[in-house]
């Protein structure tokens, strides 16, 4: 609870002098990007939009083969995949680490890739419909390609499962990507409530003195000098009134 009270004053402190207004279209392109890894399949082609963050975790996963190619195979084979899933995570920490709670839609967003891709990648260690690149074959003269969740499962005896295990993985990529959508809606609602706690204050300080619910006393140690004048000024006018002076 503690935690939780400290985050939420982290983020009242964020919302201060923002204005959410900029943030929309921002928010906007990234319910774009959430929507369209709803559809995401390794075996189709992908909108510009999302295949460059996945060429990149392409060649994450692939440096991470040949990085842990001294492990043994069963977690070389694996080191790919969990690669991809290692920054996501870090990316999603990072955001809120450092307290840039906007932009943990976009690390939300690029962590759901990164499961929709792996959890794909399981899914497909039965059919094999996908088609393979292997950048460490390429480089060590190898023209078969292993699918590395084929042989891992295959060698855990998970094969069977495979579809559950990675459709449960897909499940996870949009939970997390739904809640980057939501939560960073949720702070330009707390830049909008801010903006306005800010607006209400600056109109208080500047309503007339007339339209408060008490006098302003023109007389007397109390008084206001401006006002004051402006009393005497109108008790002038009103006496000359009477009077007849012009």
């Amino acid at each position: 609870m503690v935690m939780l009270a400290r985050t939420r004053e982290h983020i009242n402190q964020y919302a201060q002098d923002k204005l959410w207004y900029w943030h929309v279209p921002l928010w906007v392109f990234g319910l774009y990007l959430f929507i369209s890894l709803l559809r995401f399949d390794l075996t189709r082609p992908m909108p510009f939009v999302v295949m460059v963050p996945y060429a990149f975790d392409f060649m994450l996963h692939e440096m991470a083969h040949i990085l842990t190619a001294w492990l043994p195979p069963l977690m070389t084979a694996a080191a790919g995949s969990f690669s991809e899933l290692l920054l996501g995570a870090v990316l999603v920490y990072g955001a809120f680490q450092l307290r840039n709670y906007f932009a943990s839609l976009f690390c939300c967003v690029w962590c759901m890739l990164a499961f929709q891709s792996v959890g794909a990648y399981m899914a497909d260690a039965v059919p094999q419909r996908i088609p393979l690149v292997s950048l460490g074959g390429a480089l060590a003269g190898s023209e078969n390609t292993i699918h590395d969740w084929n042989f891992v499962f295959g060698r855990l005896h998970m094969l069977g499962s495979s579809g559950l295990i990675g459709g449960t993985i897909r499940v996870l990529g949009v939970l997390i990507g739904l809640f980057g959508v939501v939560f960073s809606a949720w702070i330009m609602y707390r830049m909008a409530a801010a903006a306005s706690v800010v607006k209400r204050k600056a109109a208080l300080a500047a309503k007339p003195a007339a339209d408060t619910l008490y006098p302003v006393p023109t007389k007397g140690e109390f008084a206001d000098p401006q006002q004051a004048k402006l009393g005497e000024g109108g008790n002038s006018e009103s006496k000359d009134q009477k009077t007849g002076v012009v």
